[in-house]
């Protein structure tokens, strides 16, 4: 049995119907309708949503029962020493643009957004975050400090190397793409940046240079709304438009969540002091990268034209690292008088001996005892009498509390450095915070 979805045409979700409309013969009045809602020209505002925001909403709901919306926070016990995670909700400032790979959408004049293949909700892959974290790193660090010394330009490259992985197109046959602009960039400090890779790695001269990852590890960021842009060329000689260009873009005021997980596991073995330092001190470049891609260069296509930028404020923004947390002194507690303790009683909650028996209950007197004391002895052995038939009876057949664990056994738990965030000025100032600490205690 053969079937042929673009001939039966079956009555679908919203993204069945997006894909039926390339065989429409004028497909753009429905797909801007499916994409961006009804507009009323004269109250020149949407008079209704768009139908695919609604598709996103229930799906990003799935993916979040299913644990794949966004990355959930690793337990750390479980990885090496100096390894940290990092997450924020973002919220676009302006439309971010990318190109899915759909050979056959719409129209030729519709630029369709990536999607993801099975829930179609617009994301941004974790290659393409990993990519252009990178180039804002290398372009902020490297590229605007050509004054920088050849040491010190083969250092920071080879620092940036270590987190990112081996540099694209760092063959041995022939150095282009990536390593090649880098190499340009500052030629004398080849030979040093190649000299710390072979010394790292333990490489020989005459060997090749190793292909090896980097400690970070990157994953989607999955965005919440779906918007049309459109580009209308104009004519140099009638002055109107042409041929309008729809591009599919995620629009600002969306949202979507970053997550980054850094795990030196090159460092596995080395003193936890050179970890900590190093690790805080690769959080302290990759928050400043951070602010950079997301507030000035962008992190979509189009980007020189001001597109995929965020907003500086930031949502459940938090950052924990593999260093134990410095618990804070205790305060005292305020000074108060304390009460007048009853004459039956040698402490809080404790009879005095005399009114207690050998087997720890309450000691009854007999009547020729009563008769041998004072008035005011009696009295009291009758507040104690009560006192034990209302608190003290239940103390002593309560079982005893269990001991608290002590430090180093194993039901204390550790408690790992934590910070919280609202904007990326504040993720800045927190990592910069926690390198010069670290670096005060190690030296």
């Amino acid at each position: 049995m053969n079937y042929d979805f673009y001939v039966d045409q079956p009555q679908g979700d919203v993204v069945t119907q997006v894909r039926l409309l390339v065989t429409k013969d004028e497909p753009l009045t429905d797909y801007l309708l499916l994409m961006h809602g009804k507009f009323d020209k004269t109250k020149k505002q949407l008079t209704e949503s768009n139908e695919f925001d609604n598709y996103i909403a229930v799906n990003l709901d799935q993916m979040g029962s299913l644990s794949i919306r966004q990355a959930e926070a690793p337990n750390l016990n479980l990885l090496p020493p100096g390894s940290w995670f990092l997450q924020f909700i973002f919220t676009l400032a302006k439309p971010w643009i990318s190109k899915d790979d759909d050979p056959f959408y719409v129209a030729e004049s519709v630029n369709p957004v990536r999607k993801d293949k099975v829930f179609k909700v617009p994301f941004m892959s974790a290659a393409s975050l990993k990519g252009l974290l990178r180039w804002t790193l290398m372009h902020i660090r490297l590229a605007l400090k050509t004054d920088k010394q050849p040491e010190g330009f083969a250092q920071e490259r080879f620092v940036q190397t270590l987190m990112f992985g081996d540099e694209q197109g760092e063959e041995a046959a022939q150095v282009k793409g990536f390593a090649k602009y880098l190499d340009a960039l500052n030629p004398e400090a080849h030979t040093e940046y190649e000299r710390l890779l072979r010394q790292y790695y333990k490489v020989k001269p005459e060997d090749p240079l190793p292909h090896h990852s980097g400690r970070l590890m990157f994953y989607p960021t999955f965005f919440n709304e779906i918007d049309v842009e459109v580009i209308n060329p104009h004519s140099r000689k009638t002055k109107a438009g042409t041929h309008p260009i729809y591009l599919e873009c995620v629009p600002a005021g969306a949202k979507g969540t970053f997550s980054l997980l850094y795990v030196p596991f090159d460092l596995i073995g080395q003193p936890e002091e050179e970890i900590r330092k190093q690790a805080t001190e690769d959080l302290r470049l990759l928050a400043q990268g951070l602010q950079a891609m997301f507030l000035t260069y962008g992190f979509s296509a189009k980007r020189t034209d001001g597109f995929g930028v965020a907003e500086q404020k930031v949502e459940n923004g938090f950052i924990q690292v593999r260093i134990e947390e410095t618990p804070a002194p205790p305060t005292a507690p305020p000074h108060t008088a304390e009460p007048q303790l009853p004459k039956y009683l040698q402490t809080p909650g404790k009879l005095k001996d005399e009114y207690i028996a050998p087997d720890g209950t309450f000691r009854e007197r007999s009547q020729a005892e009563l008769a041998k004391i004072t008035k005011p002895q009696k009295q009291e052995y009758e507040k104690a009498k009560k006192w034990w038939e209302l608190k003290g009876k239940a103390q002593v057949e309560q079982p005893p509390a269990p001991a608290e664990p002590q430090p180093g056994t194993a039901a204390s738990v550790r408690q790992w450095l934590k910070r919280d965030f609202d904007s990326f000025d504040q993720l800045v100032s927190i990592a910069i915070q926690l390198a010069q600490e670290v670096k005060n205690v190690t030296g």
